[in-house]
């Protein structure tokens, strides 16, 4: 008859080996976290901030690759990357005191850089949904401010200039904000008082 009392040995041998095997890859999965393209990772706890941010950022951020987080020790919170868009309606006065409703759309994103990703962990971290109304209050008071100091008629001729005017007067909040816009659009111009009509009857005359 064979000798299994042989064959113990090995076989403890094989299943201890599988069986760390086994520990390991549950470790690596339940400690390695992989940044998607479109995210960044925000781990905080036992860890320091990277050298990019602002002192007293005391998180770590992680962008198109991995880190190790340690349950019970670290979190792990994630912040998208992804272009998001506000829809403005804001109404307004002009230099003569006619009343202007201003529609437009703003399409902006999270900063790539870590200090815009840190602004945005700061303000944002658990609570993006925030994001939305912040960027609404930012251009709406630049919108009524810059056209407050403009005619009607400047309004209608220079529409790309006002929206290029808005978008540079709202960089810096937006940058507190760790925000980069990537489009500002001015769709529709609507006038309560009937002056853009008037304005325009000689011509259709």
């Amino acid at each position: 008859m064979p000798d299994f009392a042989a064959f113990f040995p090995l076989a403890t041998a094989l299943i201890g080996a599988v069986l760390a095997v086994a520990v390991i890859w549950v470790a690596i999965k339940l400690t390695w976290k992989v940044a998607e393209p479109n995210e960044a990772l925000i781990i905080s706890g036992l860890t320091r901030g990277s050298l990019e941010t602002r002192a007293g950022m005391d998180f770590r951020i992680v962008t198109g690759k991995g880190a190790l987080v340690f349950p019970g020790l670290q979190t792990v919170r994630t912040l998208s990357l992804t272009l998001n868009e506000t829809e403005l309606k804001v109404s307004c006065v002009t230099s003569q005191g006619i009343q202007v409703i201003v529609e437009g759309v703003v399409i902006y994103k999270i900063g790539d850089a870590p200090p815009f990703i840190a602004n945005a962990a700061r303000r944002f971290l658990g609570q993006q949904p925030r994001m939305e109304s912040q960027v609404y209050n930012v251009f709406e008071g630049h919108l009524r401010s810059i056209i407050g100091s403009m005619t009607m008629e400047e309004i209608i001729r220079e529409r790309d200039k006002l929206g290029s005017q808005v978008r540079s007067a709202s960089g810096v909040e937006m940058e507190k904000l760790g925000l980069v816009v990537d489009s500002l659009q001015i769709k529709d111009l609507q006038d309560p008082t009937g002056y853009i009509e008037n304005i325009a009857k000689p011509h259709i005359a």
